[in-house]
Parts: structure tokens; sequence; C-alpha cells
């Protein structure tokens, strides 16, 4: 066929693309790291790889999930929302993706999720391999640490929200497993002796620093480079000294001058003064008022208040210079509450600008935005020494950690991730390639090991050391002799003498070195051998940082400062039978609230509130005394629990909830169901309704393992039910938290033993869903 003649002399057509007809690819969100400062856009196109790696397969069905969620999250910003939301949502999403890369399944799909939060899932396999008493350092290289429940709880929410962002039917694929439970840890107060020891140093310092602080700037002196203070260490006094300079190596705040120190344990004292909340203490302003009792005018009270966001509404505490001494087996006579608001109130009006009464100076002597408490804790504890008295159950390890050293070797201990997700543990062991290290691990794990044994100081002992022979209960006295002459000893198991002779070789052999030998031999010195020996400054050379570089966490050496504990700590010496709207003023929260964060489950808090919980509160908060209140409880809704000598006697065998009964159903105030069943049937049979047991007169629980493991699987078929059916019925949800509560009646063994037989086994055998949806469909 011929060409057309329009075609002669032309050329071929160009395909040009429009770049302004081009949306390019663009997977941002908003995010913001622990390190910044301020929210940055995020690239996300790697989860489109496999593998999370852009080298690898680019998968397209990603695509439109992973669009979704940027589009979302940049609403969700745009709102006013939080962008650490936002960037721990992406954080579980890239966990979870690269989870389904490593097992081979599609993550935006049903099977996906169930592999990861299923019954039988990845989440469930963390949280049983999760052992809070076993510590990083007694773990093997690569072994599992696994995650709390309540973690798995965060993630699955965080998960469900990403996922519906996506367009996904999160909320079915939900129903196909148990939930996870967001249990929260009790709060524990504070020891006696722990309360002491903080109490009194932090008061030792605040009454100390503030008013030479609040001196020099009446009488417009310069302050002096260190501002000294003496702590009582043991049976000696410490002399310290603390810098008053504002400038800082790193950031524009230096946490650990004298002015920021003041403020930081003037919060600590105000939380244990007012049992206020972390943000309420925070939120306290001036002005302050003094008040005088009008009968007694040496009596002196001051009120503060603050503002409770969630609860939209102020609360305060009153502070008086009235002193009931018998609360306190310590020295009481700076706990004046009107001196300590007085003396921070003027302290606060000198060196600041606005109302708030709590605040941190910049290198600029400018009020700082941020009172950034964390920062503060760690300078406040390794300052002032605040050692936790369990400090001795860190030895097993301060003792691989010096003989490491020793031989000159390095343990780098941490925590990690694998390929799958799991938090492992990370223990390597290398060689020493620094003199100067070996000796520094040598000393800094020799004075952790003897800082175990006493609380007296460890600076300007002299070698050598002197050692008793074995007593009758296999200990023995080391003593020695400071610089100033005086004597010291503590005493050491038998079995642990050659560590100490270990540590105090060590240190003959540095002695030993030293080049001028008229020098005095310290046991524990810092500076090369050119250098006359000399001590640290301060009570410790050990700072928070080392703890956290050796892995060791809060409370496990230096005690945790925190608002909470010092609020659990005074509600608990504030309980008495006849002072219940006290400890509701006192803590200015909702019964509720009080049992859920400050009661529930705590053993020494059991000692004075009891375990019933919130309804022996109420009981007592309308008159009844305690007695009367367990008892209208009990009598209302606990099943009563027989001992296993009392079980024995019985002869009987319990049911399949793991309960016992004489077959005929008393219920109080509800239907009779074996009254109904009988007259259907026309046959008197016994009873056989055991999801009515919370409600019966005639059943009893049973304090043996297998009674109580038969108890803990029936709650959770019933649990199981509520998540397969979400519209079961309130009673349900009653059921379970009446077949709990019986649980409080445990012995802690057997509670213990059952809970290893359910974690292991399963359900018991006899235990199965046809029960719960009985439950569900009564």
């Amino acid at each position: 066929m011929a060409k057309s003649p329009l075609s002669k002399g032309s050329k071929q057509a160009k395909n040009i693309r429009n770049s302004s007809n081009v949306v390019p690819l663009k997977l941002t969100i908003p995010y913001k790291s622990h390190s910044d400062r301020r929210a940055r856009e995020f690239d996300i196109s790697h989860l489109l790889h496999h593998g999370l790696n852009k080298d690898n397969q680019k998968i397209g069905s990603r695509l439109t999930y992973l669009r979704s969620f940027c589009k979302k999250a940049h609403e969700y910003v745009d709102k006013g929302k939080s962008v650490s939301s936002i960037t721990r949502s992406y954080e579980v999403l890239n966990g979870y993706i690269s989870f389904c890369d490593v097992i081979g399944v599609v993550p935006f799909t049903e099977e996906g999720y169930l592999k990861f939060a299923g019954n039988d899932g990845e989440l469930r396999h963390r949280i049983k391999v999760y052992n809070p008493s076993k510590r990083l350092w007694e773990r093997q290289h690569r072994d599992e640490l696994g995650i709390k429940e309540s973690s798995a709880c965060n993630i699955v929410s965080l998960l469900t929200t990403v996922f519906s962002w996506c367009g996904l039917p999160v909320k079915t694929w939900k129903t196909q497993h148990r939930t996870f439970h967001h249990l929260s840890t009790p709060i524990k107060g504070y020891s006696d002796k722990e309360e002491e020891l903080i109490i009194t140093r932090l008061s030792d310092l605040f009454f100390t620093l503030a008013p030479q602080l609040i001196a020099a700037k009446q009488d417009n002196l310069a302050l002096p480079y260190k501002l000294p203070m003496t702590i009582g260490v043991g049976e000696h006094k410490e002399m310290l000294t603390i810098p008053t300079s504002l400038n800082s190596k790193k950031g524009k705040v230096n946490h650990a001058s004298a002015f920021n120190l003041t403020m930081g344990a003037a919060y600590h004292l105000l939380c244990y003064f007012t049992s206020l909340n972390d943000s309420v203490v925070r939120d306290i302003a001036h002005p302050i008022t003094i008040h005088t009792h009008e009968c007694d005018k040496s009596l002196r009270t001051v009120k503060v208040s603050g503002f409770k966001a969630r609860a939209n509404k102020e609360v305060d505490a009153v502070l008086t210079n009235e002193i009931d001494e018998s609360k306190f087996s310590f020295d009481v006579e700076k706990k004046d509450g009107v001196l300590f608001v007085q003396t921070l109130d003027e302290l606060s009006r000198l060196y600041g600008n606005g109302e708030e009464l709590l605040f941190l100076l910049d290198k600029n002597k400018s009020e700082h935005d941020k009172f950034r408490i964390t920062e503060l804790n760690k300078h406040l504890t390794s300052i002032l020494n605040l050692v936790t008295p369990s400090r001795a159950s860190n030895l097993p390890w301060f003792k691989e950690l010096f003989y490491a050293y020793r031989n000159g070797q390095v343990i780098e201990l941490k925590k990690t991730t694998n390929e799958l997700g799991r938090i492992v543990a990370s223990k390597i062991i290398t060689p020493i390639t620094s003199k100067t290290k070996m000796v520094q691990g040598m000393f800094n794990a020799g004075y952790c090991i003897l800082s175990c044994y006493t609380d007296n100081s460890l600076k300007g002992i002299l070698l050598p050391l002197h050692y008793s022979d074995k007593d009758a209960n296999g200990n023995v006295i080391v003593s020695y002799y400071y610089q100033n002459g005086d004597e010291g000893s503590f005493i050491i198991p038998a079995a642990d003498k050659g560590l100490i002779q270990d540590i105090e070789q060590s240190a003959i052999e540095r002695a030993d070195k030293q080049e001028a030998k008229k020098d005095i031999r310290l046991l524990l010195r810092q500076g090369n051998a050119k250098e006359a020996p000399k001590n640290w400054e301060g009570i410790s050379p050990i700072t928070s940082n080392l703890m956290t570089q050796w892995s060791i966490g809060i409370n496990e050496y230096f005690i945790q400062l925190s608002s909470s504990r010092f609020r659990e700590t005074t509600s608990s010496q504030e309980y008495g039978d006849d002072r219940l709207s006290h400890i509701v003023n006192l803590l200015q929260n909702s019964l509720e609230t009080l049992s859920k964060h400050y009661i529930n489950g705590d053993p020494k808090l059991n000692k004075t509130i009891i375990s019933q919980g919130i309804q022996v509160l109420e009981k007592m908060a309308q008159g009844h005394s305690l007695e009367e209140a367990k008892e209208h409880v009990k009598a209302q809704h606990a099943i009563p629990m027989l001992s296993y000598d009392e079980y024995l006697k019985k002869k009987q065998a319990t049911n399949p909830n793991g309960l016992i009964c004489n077959g005929q159903q008393q219920v109080v105030n509800s239907k009779n169901t074996q009254r109904k069943t009988n007259k259907a049937i026309g046959a008197v049979l016994p009873c056989v309704d055991y999801d009515m047991c919370h409600k019966c007169k005639s059943a009893k629980a049973v304090d043996e393992p297998q009674a109580i493991y038969k108890l803990i699987s029936f709650i959770d078929v019933l649990k199981e039910a509520l998540d397969l059916y979400p519209n079961a019925k309130r009673e349900v949800i009653e059921k379970i938290e009446a077949f709990e509560y019986t649980l409080d009646g445990v012995t802690p063994e057997v509670y213990e033993e059952a809970l290893v037989l359910f974690e292991n086994n399963g359900r018991h055998p006899r235990i199965s869903t046809d029960h719960a949806i009985l439950s569900v469909y009564r």
C-alpha cells in the first residue's frame, strides 16, 4: 500500500512527557525522635521494599496503604495532635513489616496481622519469654528479653490505628484473638531506710544552699566558684562543694549547678510535703501566703495550689510548721513545711522573673522553658550518693566486671533487636586497648563492690586491710584506717574474703608503682603513678551514666526519685481507720483512681489498706469501721476461700471452674437458674450453672494449685468470649470481675504455682469455650 503524500518528508513524532502532569512519589510523615528539637519530614519509602532495604525488590501492593497512612498522619498533626504519636506509630509499623518479611507473609493482610498479634502470634511469644526478675547482666548473649503485656497492648493499639488509616478491616481481625491487657505495675513507696536517706540529704542540700544563694542575691554579692555543704555518711561527715557556674558544656542548662540542684531538691521535697502529682507540683505558682492560727499564734500554715488538667480542677495542699514526730523514725528538725515553702518562695522571687515557683536557670541566667527532672535526678542521686539498700543484688555483676577489667577485657552489655524484631541481650567481651581504661574500670568495679557491704565512706581508706577470723555466723570483719586516723570496718561473708583480697591486691600493685614511695597508700586512689595519690571529689566517684553504661537499671543501684513514689509513701503513712477523708483530700483523687494506681495488688500497702479495695474505702467513708467495712464487702461479693486442709476434709472434687459447692444453688437477688432448669426437664439435678458461682452462697473457692488453675482458665475463656462476641451482656464482664476478685484470697505461693501451670499447659483440660458461650447467651 502506498504511503500517504502527507507522510513524505515527515519526521517521527517524539513522545514528550509533561512533567507538570506527573505526581511525584512522596511518602513522608511528620517525625520527631528523642534527639530532634523540632518535628521534621521523614521519608518512609523504604517500607515499600522487601526487608525494608531499598536495594531489594519494590513491592507495589504496599504503595496504596502507605500513601493512605502518610495522608492520615499529616491530617492528624494538622489538627494539633502529637507528632510523637505518629513517630511511635511508624516505629511499630516498621517493626511489623520487617517481621512479616522475615517469616514470609504479606503485611497488609489478615494473615500477617494474626501471625503478629494472634493467639499464637509473635506478641504472645514475646510476652511469654518476658521475665522481669532476671536482669540484663544475668542473660547470655542473644537471649530474648520479651516484653510486658502492657507493651503488647500499646503495640496492638498503635497498629490498629495504622491499619484503620490504611483502610483495612482491622477491627474484624481483632475479634479472632484474645485481647491484650494493660496491666499497670503497682507503685511502690520508699522503704523507711530509703525515705530517711532521701529526705535527710535532700533537706541538707536545700537548707544549706538556698540560704547562701538568697544571701548573695540580697547583698548583691558575686557567688563564689563553689558553695560548701556537709553530708552525713555512715559515722562520718563528708564535705561537698557544689559549683555555682551556670555555664554548660552541653546544651543551655547546667543541671549540676548549685541553683539548679537546689531547685531539683525543692521539687522532690514539695512532692514529699504535699503528695501532689508531678504536673500539679510544676504548676504551683506565686503568690504564696503564710497564715497564722487565730488561737495559737505559734502555729502557721501555708496553702499551695496547682491545677490538675485531667480532672479540670484546682488542687491544693496545706503545710504547717507543726511536726508530728511520731511519723518519723529519723531527725525531723527540718520537716517544717512552712519554713521550707517560705525559703523556696524567697529563692524563686529573687532569681526568677515570673510567677513560676520552680524553674531552672540557663547559661544566660534566664528562666529556662524546660524543667528536666530526669537530668536533675542523674546529678542529685550521684552527688548525694542516694543508693538503694538492695544494691548488693548487683554483686555478681560487679564481680564479673572487676575480673574482666583485671584480665584486660571489657564486657559490652546492651539490648539490641534481632531480625524478627525481638529484643535480645548483646553481651560481647573484647580486649581493652587502653591501660588507663583498664585501671579506671577496676577502680569503678572495686568501689561498687565495696559499697555493697557498707554505708560508710570509702574515701581515704589506707592499705593494708585487716581481716578477722570467721565467726560463728560465717562472717569476717574487714577493718581499716582512714587518712585522718579514724578507724572503720564492715562485715562480709567469709566466702567473699578472696574477692576483697583481690581488690586489695590490685590496689597494692598500683601503690607499689608510685614514684614517691613516701606517699600514702590508698585502697581506692585516683591519678597515675607519677602523681601523688589523691581522692575523688564528693561522696562517690560513681555516676548515673556509668550505671547506664553497665546496664544497671533505675533503682538497682541509685534510688529512683519519683513524685509517684513520694505520693504513695506519704499516703501510706497518713492512713488510719478514721482518716479516710484525709487520704482522699491528700491525694486529690477519686476513690476509683486511688484504687487503680495506689492500692491494687501492692503487698506493702495492703498491710494498711485492705486488699478488698475500693468498696471497703467507700464503706469506711460512710462511717463504718475497718472490720465492719471488710465484713460488708466480703458478705456482698467474696466467695469464701477454704484452706487446703479444709478442702481435704470435705473430700469433694472441684467443678470445672475450680470451685466446690453442695449442688444447691443459693443465689441472692437474682433468678435461680437451677430451679428453672429442673422445672423444664422435670427432674431434680445438682446445679451445673458454673458461671453463676459468683452470686451463689453455696460456692467455695479452694486454696490449692489445681483448683486455682481451673479458675484462672475459666476466667480466660470468659475473656475470650467477650473478644469473640463484642455484643455480649454486661453481666459477663461482672462475672469476670467477680471471679478475679476471688483470686485476691489466694496465698501467693499457690497463685504462682497455678499461674505456672496455666502458662506452661494452657487452659485446664476441663475448661472449654462452651462454658464461655453459655455465659454469653444465658
